[in-house]
């Protein structure tokens, strides 16, 4: 399960909105998987997805579905990224139940195998660990990625890879402890710094957390629970630049705060976000 170990150490885990249908969740995915420097040029990642999809649904049941897209050329390291539902998706599995984990994959020829040993494996850690239902009902992210590398350590037994998974997560465990307000692990190539979220803001009912990927040249792709929030600032012309500028913005009736980045490839960048009513009082605000 390297690359699944992988993603989590490069913070490739996501939480997914309440509501998020099937479609939209593959449409993220497949861009965060797009946004990899290693994938191969001239790959159209939603659209291989969304092709096999129709052909065979990648439900494999017990609340686990696992989208994927070939490549062309045998050369190159088999990669993931994972989306997490506490609500679960309505996927269409086999089995009928709603899919609470999404790992979407990036097979190059030579990895086949490598993938089908992964996939097998991670249904063997989930039987082993007490099916999905722990997952399901977990509290935020980090407990998700705590639980997965649980899952990781359960079937590497007592060999040299099981050392690695729990150097892993004492290193995430250590980050959570440290930083208890971030949604994703540190990243190497950090964007412009970013200003620290009020602190009477972040206790507000009203706060909107939301995630917005800019791939040049397409527009703004956003991932948020709040459909309306999400399609208004998607037709935001001037999102990039304002993302870009690192300070808090006004957008209508929002006050959007950026909290984190991460920086890949062809001028890609994926940004997290908050949006809290702009009615906050003027000495919160003139904090940040």
């Amino acid at each position: 399960m390297r690359s699944i170990l992988t993603a989590l150490q490069d913070g490739r885990l996501f939480e997914l909105p309440e509501g998020a249908s099937k479609e939209r969740v593959l449409g993220f995915l497949a861009r965060i998987l797009d946004a990899n420097p290693n994938i191969e040029a001239g790959i159209e990642v939603i659209e291989e997805i969304t092709l096999r999809e129709k052909e065979c649904n990648t439900g494999i049941g017990m609340g686990v579905a696992v989208p994927h897209v070939r490549a062309r050329r045998e050369e190159g390291d088999l990669f993931c990224a994972i989306g997490w539902s506490s609500q679960g998706i309505a996927y269409d599995a086999a089995d009928g139940m709603p899919v609470h984990l999404v790992v979407m994959y990036y097979i190059p020829g030579s990895q086949k195998n490598v993938y089908l040993k992964e996939v097998s494996t991670l249904v063997k850690a989930m039987r082993k660990s007490g099916g999905m239902e722990p997952i399901a009902k977990a509290p935020d992210l980090n407990a998700v990625r705590n639980l997965l590398l649980d899952w990781v350590s359960s079937v590497l037994g007592d060999a040299g890879p099981e050392s690695v998974a729990r150097m892993i997560k004492l290193d995430v465990r250590q980050s959570q402890t440290a930083e208890p307000a971030a949604a994703h692990p540190p990243v190497a190539m950090p964007a412009a710094p970013c200003p620290p979220l009020p602190a009477a803001l972040a206790i507000d009912g009203h706060v909107a957390i939301f995630s917005v990927l800019i791939a040049p040249p397409n527009s703004p792709f956003v991932l948020a629970s709040d459909a309306g929030l999400m399609a208004a600032i998607e037709k935001d012309t001037a999102l990039a630049q304002s993302l870009a500028a690192a300070a808090p913005f006004t957008y209508g009736r929002q006050r959007v705060f950026v909290t984190g980045s991460t920086v890949y490839s062809g001028g890609r960048i994926l940004y997290q976000c908050v949006a809290v009513p702009d009615n906050a009082p003027s000495s919160d605000l003139s904090k940040t």
